[in-house]
This record gives structure tokens, sequence and C-alpha cells, in this order.
């Protein structure tokens, strides 16, 4: 693999004349950032590439001295109609394995990166990983309760992007809609979550580069009905579907079109966990007009307000109570573990409730798993590697406090309505790099 130059290039300034670079001077120059600025080179040296991740991951099974399982649940870049070639199987998409899917034990399962700029979650699982894989006493009773999955980098494509020579993340994944080698009607609209142009936000989200790969959001390519997929299905009700823009969005499921999606699916339905993690990255927050500290996360427990219909199969899916209140006190957990006085680490909000069936936590919740969403400050082109121990540690310590939570049976003694209680999500800092909540 050609390595790749750890910079992202300056970006070109595309701001108007009545808008220069000093229109954001005043949030940055509050206690709430850092942020990145127009023209600056962002470094990502702390973070790793594809290559380096597996390579790190293999030397921690074979050190681990069986504690560890290392599998390729599948490969990137794979259209439902197959690969061309073994040649174009992409990236291995890796699980470390601590336990197997004992139903006799608690089951956790952790992804990270399914956005390839949001990288600091990854960061976050190797030391999480290499902490497992090391053992001692502690981590043995753990994992004598608990069986413990993680899935450290879910979209090595957007990852590893490229743009002019330099690595520049994406949130997309390398795919080209190809409707006829999958059966439908030629002309058939993608679905929504498409980037035919593969472009991706510039630097402080100061317009966008065009580094010319389509691809989806994975993260709305997931379904409720974990077994659809779309070459089985009637192609004239598929094209139907596709093509009526009152059904090709949000409000509905995904059509499992990548091959990552797919191969999480894969390892959810085997798993079967108790409790599902999706970590994330997010714009800026502050915690109140009151209080100037940043929000280093935002943690959720609802990602499915409402059940949800498959309009292909009839079939209906309602989160199941239970697994909800677990959820509750799984971020119950996580936002105490972070209550450290008056420091930024306890600035928790609370993310919004939506109602988003196509993503992976709204689709897993779904189908009976507690959820925790963690959404971290910053992606790549916001905010590079800026506070990126600091943010790790807002990811490992409630992970790590969970898992012996699982493990004695204390999390089910927690108050749900701590959960409740987390400040709502407010106080967007009026920096270029936010969007809308529900861009997670």
């Amino acid at each position: 693999m050609k390595k790749m130059s750890k910079l992202i290039i300056p970006a070109v300034l595309a701001l108007s004349a009545t808008a220069s670079s000093t229109a954001f001077a005043d949030p940055q120059s509050r206690p709430n950032g850092p942020y990145i600025e127009n023209e600056q080179n962002v470094s990502l040296a702390s973070y790793k590439s594809n290559e380096e991740l597996y390579d790190i991951l293999n030397k921690l099974e074979a050190s681990s001295k069986g504690k560890m399982k290392l599998d390729i649940a599948g490969y990137s870049n794979l259209s439902p109609d197959g690969y061309a070639t073994e040649t174009d199987m992409g990236h291995p998409l890796y699980v470390a394995k601590f336990g197997d899917a004992d139903p006799n034990k608690k089951r956790i399962l952790i992804t990270t990166q399914i956005h390839g700029n949001e990288q600091i979650g990854t960061e976050a699982a190797i030391d999480i990983i290499q902490k497992l894989s090391s053992g001692g006493q502690e981590v043995d009773e753990i994992l004598n309760k608990v069986s413990i999955w993680i899935m450290p980098r879910i979209n090595p494509e957007g990852s590893d992007n490229q743009y002019e020579g330099k690595w520049y993340p994406t949130r997309y994944t390398h795919q080209t809609w190809e409707p006829v080698k999958i059966g439908l009607p030629a002309g058939t609209a993608n679905p929504w979550y498409y980037n035919a142009d593969g472009s991706e936000r510039g630097q402080n989200k100061n317009g966008r580069v065009v580094y010319g790969i389509p691809g989806y959001d994975q993260n709305r390519d997931y379904n409720p009905n974990l077994d659809f997929r779309i070459e089985n299905q009637i192609p004239a009700d598929v094209a139907v579907f596709l093509n009526n823009q009152a059904t090709n969005n949000s409000n509905y499921g995904g059509f499992y079109v990548t091959a990552e999606s797919r191969t999480v699916t894969s390892v959810f339905k085997e798993f079967q966990p108790d409790v599902f993690v999706d970590v994330h990255h997010r714009g800026f927050n502050t915690v109140s007009d009151e209080d100037n500290r940043s929000v280093p996360v935002q943690l959720a427990a609802v990602v499915a307000t409402d059940s949800y219909t498959d309009p292909f199969s009839g079939k209906t899916f309602e989160v199941d109570s239970d697994a909800l209140k677990l959820g509750k006190q799984v971020n119950a957990l996580s936002y105490l573990t972070l209550q450290r006085g008056n420091s930024h680490y306890g600035a928790i909000q609370k993310y919004p409730d939506v109602n988003l069936p196509g993503t992976a936590l709204g689709a897993f919740a779904l189908n009976d798993a507690a959820i925790m969403l963690i959404e971290i400050k910053g992606q790549s082109q916001t905010l590079g590697q800026k506070q990126s121990g600091m943010l790790k540690e807002t990811v490992k310590a409630p992970l790590y406090e969970v898992f012996k939570g699982l493990a004695d049976g204390s999390i089910h003694s927690v108050d749900t309505k701590i959960y409740d209680d987390i400040p709502e999500a407010a106080n967007r800092i009026s920096d270029p790099t936010t969007r809308e909540d529900n861009d997670f």
C-alpha cells in the first residue's frame, strides 16, 4: 500500500470579501475550543492508517495469550452483485473478540468509525483492546462474565480516503450505484444517502472538496429488517420506492447496498449483544449560557422513537422496554463516570431523541439491543487531532465502567432518571463546522 502523507492539505480560502477568516474569532477565543483555522495545516499524525491499524490488531492478538481472537468479518467495497475479482475485495473489516456468543454471559458490541472522518473512537478502541488483551485480575473478572466484541473501523475506505495525494478522511464509503447490476431498471434513483460526486466538507466546512469517488453514508444503509436484501426484492417495487422522494428518505430503513453495513449486521446477528455502542463525532456546543465549558461528548439511549413497519415485508419492529431501560442505565453510568468536579470531562449533554431506522443504532435498537451513542466533538476537517488524548478518555473511561457494571450486575441498579436528567443538547457554537443534529 502506498504510504500516505498524514496531513490534511491547507484549505483554499473560499470566504467572500465580506466574510474574512476572522469571522469566527470570537467563539474561537473563548475557552470552548480548540478549533482549526481555515488556512491551517491539520496534522493527523497520531491517527492510524488502515495498514497501521491492522498491524497493531494482529500484534495484540499474538500477545494476548488466547484472550483475544481476531477475525475478519468481511471486506469493504463489495457491491450486492459481488466482486469482479478477488483484488476488488477492498479492506478487511476486523472484529476483536473477547469471549464468544455465550447466551449465559452479558454481551456488548462496540463499533467505531462508521464515518471515515470520525477517528478518535478508533484510537480509543485500540487502547481498550490493548487493556483487555493484557489481562489482569480485574479484566479476567470482567471477561468471566461479559463477552466483548469490538469492530474498531467499519469504514476503511472513507478512513484512508485521499484528495490530491494527501490523506483526507471522508464520511462516506467508496462504492458506485449501479442499479442494473442488481436487477433494477436502468435509471432507478439512488438511495437518498448516496454521495454521487465523491465530495466532502472542506476544512472548517469552508466549501466542499471533490475527491471524485462516489459512495454512501453507511450510517443510513441499515434496516430494522436485518435480513433485507435489495437484490431479493421485486425490482419494480424497489424502483417505485426509490423513485419517490416521499419514501426514499430518512424515515425509512436503508437498503443494505454496502458491504460494510451487511458485515456489521452479520456480526450483530451472530453475537446478539445485550448492548450495542456506536462511537461518532459531531459539532461543537457549550453546556449552557451560564456554563461555558466545551461539551466533549453527547450521549443517547434513544435513536428509534417510533415502531417501524418494513414496507416490503410488512413486518413491524419495536423497541423492547427492558432494552430501553438497560440503554438508559448504560448511558447514565457513562455520564456519572465522567463527572470529575467542574472539569470539561463532565460537561456532558444528551443527544436529541431522533427517529432514524436506517442507522445502525436505530436498526439494532429495534431488534432488542440496548444502545449507547457516543458523539465526540469535532471531526478530521474541524478538529484534526487536537485534544485527542482527552477525548479518547471520554470514550474509554465510560466503556470500562460499563464492562464492570455488566460483569457484577450493578448496571441494573443505576437509576434511569439520571439519564433523563442529563442536560439536553443546546448552545451550538457559531463556528463553521456545525451540522444538523440528526447528521450523526
